[in-house]
């Protein structure tokens, strides 16, 4: 299902963590390592000594290093492909002298301008690849769950289906990680649908995955008068789900969306929230909806955005 699948990575501990999750994803055959160094910060080179070479050999280490990780986490053989991307712009060293552009080695991309989310985007497109997978560093669970900027522009602006991994954080502000999070990631899984087309592009996916033990059906109505519809509408994509070992339910809830989804997933303790990008307001311009965008930013779980294809 996902073959190739592109992973982001910053090069953090939190990233690590993410890496962890990768074997369970369903058809996963190679995973893009990719780093974005964003060499264009004048403060960033003088740090270094006005070296774009210094940012780059560090960050080519650190990634090999993770990339060597990865391959022994990974829990089932993967190919893995390590790509670093620099982005540089022309600039003037404290001298005044102009900066030599940095050469390009094995497994460098030199990248002119952007910023880090439009690079993965690119990165995406180039590698051909099905899914984007990526780490949300969250706060503590009495604070707002927030996504970082960088997530946050490859949701809005990206083509490929987006798997957002928070690890859930312990209480007490330490920021300490539940471990073995991973294990059973696609196990229960909330699956949300508004019976529109981009909706269903998420229940075709569903209908692909293996091992899913358990499907919670949301759809969310605004008034009374909808609810034995999309109760009728629920229980047909039931029957579509059902599999032997596996229990499906359906949930018809009514309020704002994203509030109900994010209520539904904590009370029922999914591991797994899957939704469409767009719902009935799909539009090629649009690239993510609102409800979407909200319940991914403040999800304690994962959360899987799968994109509409063409009609």
């Amino acid at each position: 299902m996902y073959r190739k699948v592109l992973v982001p990575t910053d090069l953090s501990s939190y990233a690590h963590k993410v890496q962890d999750c990768l074997a369970v994803i369903p058809g996963i055959e190679e995973i893009v390592l990719l780093h974005i160094l964003d060499a264009s910060n004048p403060k960033d080179l003088e740090a270094k000594g006005w070296s774009w070479d210094s940012l780059i050999d560090e960050a080519r280490t650190r990634l090999e290093e993770q990339a060597d990780h990865l391959s022994n986490q990974a829990g089932k053989k993967l190919e893995i492909k390590p790509i670093l991307k620099v982005i540089i712009e022309p600039m003037s060293g404290a001298d005044g002298v102009n900066l030599q552009r940095p050469k390009t080695g094995s497994g460098i991309d030199l990248v002119d301008g952007g910023s880090v989310g439009q690079a993965i985007s690119k990165a995406a497109a180039e590698e051909k690849v099905s899914l984007i997978c990526m780490g949300a560093q969250g706060k503590g669970l009495m604070e707002s769950m927030l996504l970082g900027s960088v997530s946050t522009e490859v949701l809005r602006q990206g083509d490929e289906d987006l798997l957002i991994i928070r690890h859930k954080i312990l209480p007490g502000g330490k920021g300490e990680m539940q471990e073995n999070l991973c294990q059973n990631i696609f196990s229960k899984v909330m699956l949300t649908t508004d019976f529109s087309f981009a909706g269903g592009e998420a229940v075709a996916r569903i209908k692909k995955m293996s091992g899913v033990q358990e499907i919670l059906l949301v759809n969310v109505i605004e008034r009374d008068d909808e609810f034995d519809e999309a109760v009728a509408r629920l229980n047909q994509l039931r029957e579509e789900l059902a599999a032997p070992g596996r229990k499906v339910t359906v949930h018809v809830l009514q309020g704002r969306p994203s509030q109900e989804i994010l209520a539904l997933a904590m009370k029922q303790d999914v591991s797994l929230i899957m939704m469409s990008s767009q719902g009935k307001s799909w539009s090629r311009q649009i690239r993510v909806g609102s409800t979407t965008f909200d319940v991914v930013r403040q999800a304690e779980s994962p959360v899987l955005v799968v994109r509409p294809g063409k009609k």
